[in-house]
């Protein structure tokens, strides 16, 4: 057999390195979540923009095809905690809202869901994730003075009955709750009402009209 021949035969029976890895194993040592409320811990707005993450931590080995540990390492991972309950405590209150699947929550106290809140005892808000009584975080939101009596205004402004209304109370609530600073709220309801309207194009005008006569401030 010429030599080539041989030598192609012989490397087409030579065993795989045993430096390649034929499976990786990995060993959680520490998961922890992490609720991102911002700098300030004082709410002065019903709106807050939350992102919660997790962090895991593994033990990482690496083995060859013999089963011998080739290369062994720690890793760390950054997650956001995606699509997964957090819960929100304010005295005997209790619900729970969903994140994103970026890890992101939207606090909005005006929402319908938050309206049995005792505005009047309200002082803080307490925001919970947990994944295990040893993966767990908590923040604690201070309610402002000002905001619990914004908050009593606003709710009736937002969900008092719109059909016992004529336009110029419709446009009333929507200045309101400008000059309350909940610009939000006021574009909402502004639109909701434009949308209300959209079968009678004379009613529209005139809520149109009453809401120029005395511009936002």
């Amino acid at each position: 057999m010429p030599a080539s021949l041989m030598l192609t035969a012989c490397g087409m029976n030579m065993p795989h390195s045993e430096s390649s890895p034929a499976r990786v194993e990995r060993t959680l040592l520490n998961h922890s979540i992490q609720i991102d409320a911002g700098e300030v811990s004082v709410l002065s707005l019903p709106q807050r923009t939350l992102r919660v993450q997790q962090q895991l931590h593994y033990d990482v080995t690496e083995l060859n095809a013999r089963g011998r540990i080739i290369d062994r390492r720690e890793e760390h991972q950054t997650l956001p905690w995606a699509s997964k309950p957090v819960d929100i405590i304010a005295g005997s209150f209790r619900t729970s809202l969903d994140t994103d699947v970026d890890g992101v929550l939207r606090l909005n106290l005006l929402n319908d869901g938050f309206l049995n809140l005792d505005y009047d005892n309200l002082r803080v808000i307490q925001l919970a994730a947990s994944a295990g009584p040893k993966a767990r975080d908590e923040v604690n939101l201070l309610i402002d003075r000002e905001l619990r009596s914004k908050l009593h205004e606003a709710v009736r402004l937002i969900y008092d009955n719109l059909e016992n209304d004529d336009v110029d109370q419709w446009a009333y609530r929507v200045h309101r709750l400008s000059e309350l600073g909940l610009a939000e709220e006021s574009n909402q309801l502004e639109n909701m009402l434009i949308l209300l309207t959209t079968g009678d194009p004379h009613l529209q005008g005139e809520f149109v009209n009453a809401l120029e006569v005395n511009q936002r401030p």
